[in-house]
């Protein structure tokens, strides 16, 4: 294993705890403003697991890190059924507040991932724009290398050192102004070698490229094109976020669906090729953000609120030990009348924990062994 592999791994693995936590100091951190605001001490607030690395106290509540970088947790009083709570702190607990004051500590978590994605996108497309699919540019987004999948004829645009992000300003002489453009020249000149004026790094340079021959007897490059980001004001981009919110909250359905059909447990087994819809661990997640961010500001932090809004619905299934698992303690409570003693859900909690560890182990594996590639 070279240098620059060993660097690349070290990167991914340190780029992975950094999101793991990010995204736990948010979700928890959405629990600890709630329960603080409905006057509910919170005694404890740690980053990771196990024996302490640092903390800190202030006011009622240890803040710290601890050595196991897997997660993280705010202890809200009260709310283990294990917990003694004395007499003069019970106002104070979890169980000492109305159930909507409960309600909002538990849901507050996967609200703050939303939120959170919801502004991140909101941002995004304020100052960087909206893909537009309608209108490719003249910039190129890929440069294909090979013709075919047998990988022995190369491709006009490779064999001739186009890269990505030139730009075509003009095609022998003839300047272009948007890919149809582009296109429509490459298409008309089969086998002919013209010349490209390009800007590249703010700069113009001419390449001679030999287009290629198709089957249909149209010209071929090789390139596809970036597409054009659309720029929004305050209140449209305020929409569009609303758009973008529908559209992902769809796909995340769409992703929970995937990570539990037959089809993907058949690829986590070994019992079927891996495909590039496969769920992905914290590990893969991070390697795919390395190259989604290859593609621009938009595009990585498109993917980076996709993420937390997965997590913002995953950890509202109704499953005990999940936020969604308490929520649906507390309606029961609510519409009975009758406490629920938590203790006898312990067996349910640990079997879904055993599920997620077993999903976690085999998605794992598959992100080492067989991780997805990058065209």
């Amino acid at each position: 294993m070279d240098v620059a592999s060993v660097g690349g791994i070290i990167t991914t693995v340190l780029a992975t705890l950094a999101a793991v936590i990010v995204l736990v100091i948010v979700h928890e951190l959405g629990h600890f403003v709630a329960a603080r605001l409905a006057g509910v001490k919170c005694p404890e607030f740690f980053v990771g697991f196990g024996p302490r690395i640092w903390s800190t106290k202030r006011g009622d509540t240890e803040f710290g890190i601890k050595w196991i970088l897997v997660g993280g947790y705010v202890k809200v009083l009260g709310m283990n059924p294990e917990e003694e709570v004395s007499p003069e702190d019970y106002p104070h607990s979890y169980k000492g507040v109305s159930y909507a004051r409960r309600f909002w500590i538990i849901f507050a978590g996967s609200l703050s991932h939303l939120l959170l994605a919801l502004l991140i996108m909101f941002f995004t497309i304020w100052t960087v724009g909206y893909p537009n699919v309608d209108k490719p540019t003249n910039t190129i987004a890929e440069v294909g290398r090979y013709m075919d999948e047998a990988g022995e004829e190369e491709t006009p645009a490779y064999a001739a050192g186009l890269r990505k992000g030139d730009t075509i300003l003009a095609m022998d002489g003839e300047g272009v102004g948007n890919w149809e453009e582009v296109r429509s020249f490459i298409k008309a000149h089969p086998g002919e070698e013209v010349t490209l004026l390009i800007r590249r790094d703010g700069e113009e340079v001419e390449l001679p490229v030999r287009l290629a021959t198709l089957e249909d007897g149209g010209g071929y490059l090789g390139v596809s094109p970036s597409i054009y980001m659309e720029p929004y004001s305050f209140f449209r981009a305020a929409g569009k976020t609303f758009s973008w919110f529908t559209e992902a909250s769809y796909g995340v359905g769409y992703g929970i669906y995937r990570v539990f059909n037959w089809s993907t447990i058949k690829q986590l087994l070994g019992l079927a090729e891996p495909t590039i819809e496969r769920p992905q661990t914290v590990y893969g997640i991070a390697r795919t953000a390395g190259r989604i961010a290859e593609e621009g500001a938009f595009y990585f932090l498109n993917f980076f609120s996709f993420i937390l809004l997965f997590l913002a619905y995953i950890n509202l299934l109704p499953l005990p030990p999940l936020d969604g698992g308490h929520l649906a303690v507390l309606l029961w409570e609510k519409a009975t009348g009758r406490e629920v003693d938590l203790r006898k859900l312990y067996p349910v909690a640990v079997a879904v924990l055993a599920f997620f560890a077993l999903l976690f182990i085999l998605t794992l594996r598959l992100d080492i062994m067989n991780p997805i590639n990058f065209p």
